[in-house]
């Protein structure tokens, strides 16, 4: 199962943000998963469903049924392998309005299939940052394509905590720590992390490797971290609230070789934890290098170590990035700001389609 990441923390703050705003949000999810839990947690009105492939009629059926009774106006899917299925089910109860938002470099397969899907179907795409739009470019036109760019509300972390969050790992109160805060795939670029810590071990023996998340690469990165002396490397699992593990960083490190603009990157960045990254997808669209931020190339163990020893032993430099950064995070980056055209386009794309302009 999916760990929970970037793309279910945008729909739980879309849909309570919505519904704020006056609007009828419900969700499909998949059964017993943590989306599911956290939806209902918060009040939404959720249908839990196997979503076990596009030949799920059973899935299909439920959810065109669930359409029908909550008179939906637009179906927003938030991931690309859910699309088939929910078209199926928008077309059988006479939803006009099918919206994809993509929040990952994952182009589309050229499929036959996804031709007629995004050529007849999916109305719109919402990508949340520009260098997504070629992955959807081939299928859908230019005019179809919206960039909506990722927001966070920063009063939703955590601050002050820092210091118990290390006592509670037992990291040293003046060791020197870098958090990589992500789900335990191979597309965030774990073992890189690893390998640039041991570099930056040679030339500050005190430092900590922090590893913030949880998911199926994780027995496997225990296994190389145990090569590290004297336990530093500190798993600290899932947390809800990333702003102790920041607060009790010097830099946070974002090591992906894929992405798409994420979210631990705003957090860092509002937090005015200094953020080391590498330059794929939308993270150059948050990040100016040496300015906001310093970026790096992925795959690059080593120019990773470099950049974030730069930041290490430079006090005044890590102060200016991390200043920078949350004043761009404050003027560019807000969940007001994402809400905004989240609801303009959604309302659009509803009145496009011949609707009355309230997303249901």
């Amino acid at each position: 199962m999916r760990a929970f990441g970037g793309g279910e923390r945008w729909v739980l703050e879309a849909a309570d943000g919505l519904r704020a705003r006056g609007h009828d949000v419900c969700a499909a999810a998949r059964a017993g998963g943590a989306l599911a839990r956290l939806m209902r947690d918060g009040g939404h009105a959720v249908l839990e469903l196997p979503m076990s492939g596009d030949l799920d009629v059973v899935s299909v059926g439920r959810l065109a049924a669930w359409m029908r009774r909550r008179r939906a106006e637009l179906v927003c899917v938030g991931i690309e392998r859910a699309v088939r299925l929910s078209c199926a089910a928008a077309k059988l109860a006479r939803v006009r309005a099918v919206v994809e938002r993509r929040g990952l470099a994952l182009p589309v397969r050229p499929t036959a299939l996804n031709r007629a899907v995004y050529g007849a179907c999916v109305t719109r795409v919402v990508v949340n940052c520009r260098a997504l739009v070629e992955d959807v470019s081939a299928f859908v036109p230019a005019s179809r394509i919206t960039v909506i760019p990722n927001g966070i509300d920063p009063s939703r972390l955590t601050r002050g905590a820092g210091a118990v969050f290390r006592s509670r790992f037992g990291i040293p109160e003046r060791a020197p720590v870098l958090a990589v805060v992500a789900r335990l795939t191979a597309d965030k670029g774990h073992r890189e992390a690893l390998a640039a810590f041991r570099e930056i071990r040679a030339r500050v023996p005190a430092a900590r490797l922090l590893i913030v998340g949880s998911g199926s690469l994780e027995a496997e990165l225990r296994r190389e971290a145990s090569a590290h002396p004297d336990g530093s490397v500190v798993f600290a699992g899932h947390v809800e609230d990333v702003g102790p593990a920041m607060e009790a960083s010097q830099v946070v490190l974002v090591s992906s070789r894929r992405e798409g603009m994420p979210h631990v990157v705003l957090e860092a960045m509002a937090l005015g934890t200094p953020v080391v990254a590498t330059s794929v997808a939308g993270i150059p669209e948050m990040i100016e290098d040496g300015r906001d931020g310093l970026l790096v190339d992925p795959g690059a163990p080593d120019a990773l170590a470099a950049a974030a020893l730069r930041v290490l032993g430079d006090p005044a430099l890590a102060r200016d990035l991390a200043a920078r950064a949350k004043r761009r995070v404050a003027t560019e980056f807000t969940l007001d700001a994402m809400l905004d055209r989240t609801e303009a386009c959604f309302r659009d794309e509803i009145v496009r389609r011949g609707g009355g302009g309230r997303p249901a």
